[in-house]
């Protein structure tokens, strides 16, 4: 019982998050004409007229790429991280992948748009590219400093590689998997609508950017409002599976 109190905190601090934000919302709406910053009774009023055939369609393509992006760079971050995790060469790619985060999505998308055309192509690899550190800085880190008894532990009984990776290494990997989910998905979806912007015809991040060019805002502050929604919900999913399933392969948590 204690241990479901205690991880339904992060959940109810991004639903306290999101009431503020909703808040501060309806407050700078009152400073702006609407055309320009509808308030959130407006852009409700108007939500039916938004769930349309081609809303669902096109949320039906923009979540199969966040998916698929995402999950290469989670697999390939988790991987390269727990192969590398306390060699010598884990501290160059650690500097190669912080190096490539100071490029902006925009730029890698522009470049992607180029080399592929316009289409999946873009926001999928985009999304992967920009997720992909960080997915593995956060697993590195979480493989970088074992805990020394339990070390020192499996050295005195000298403990094979396969018992080293399930006390050491897996609890940390399924712990750091829940804030890599978490953090990634909302990142994945924020890359996924810049992608669409740039190289796609199709999915939420094109509408969204068609309704910006004829300053349609109650259907953007819709589109906002809705990956906002997405990404909540994607939290508590995430908590509610890592406390029900995953926490009891973990330690120190």
């Amino acid at each position: 019982m204690k241990a479901t109190r205690r991880s339904s905190t992060p959940f109810l601090n991004e639903l306290i998050g999101f009431g503020l934000l909703i808040i501060l919302w309806a407050v700078l709406s009152l400073f702006f004409p609407v055309y320009i910053i509808p308030s959130p009774i407006e852009v409700f009023k108007a939500t039916p007229e938004f769930l349309n055939a081609q809303f669902f369609s096109a949320m039906g393509i923009t979540l199969l790429r966040i998916v698929v992006g995402f999950a290469i760079s989670f697999f390939i971050g988790t991987g390269l991280a727990t192969l590398f995790a306390g060699t010598k060469l884990s501290e160059q790619l650690s500097a190669m992948v912080q190096a490539f985060q100071v490029i902006p999505a925009v730029t890698v998308g522009v470049i992607l748009v180029i080399i592929f055309g316009v289409g999946s192509a873009p926001p999928i690899i985009l999304i992967t590219l920009m997720t992909l550190p960080l997915v593995f800085m956060n697993t590195l880190q979480a493989l970088k400093f074992p805990d020394p008894k339990l070390l020192e532990y499996l050295d005195s009984i000298k403990a094979d590689r396969k018992l080293r990776f399930s006390a050491l290494m897996k609890p940390q990997i399924i712990k750091v998997t829940r804030t890599n989910l978490i953090l990634g998905f909302s990142m994945a979806s924020k890359i996924a609508v810049t992608g669409e912007f740039i190289g796609s015809q199709d999915g939420l991040g094109y509408l969204l950017n068609k309704a910006r060019l004829v300053f349609a805002m109650k259907e953007v502050f819709f589109y906002i409002f809705f990956f906002i929604v997405l990404t909540v919900l994607f939290q508590g999913l995430v908590e509610l599976i890592y406390a029900t399933s995953l926490r009891k392969y973990t330690y120190g948590d």
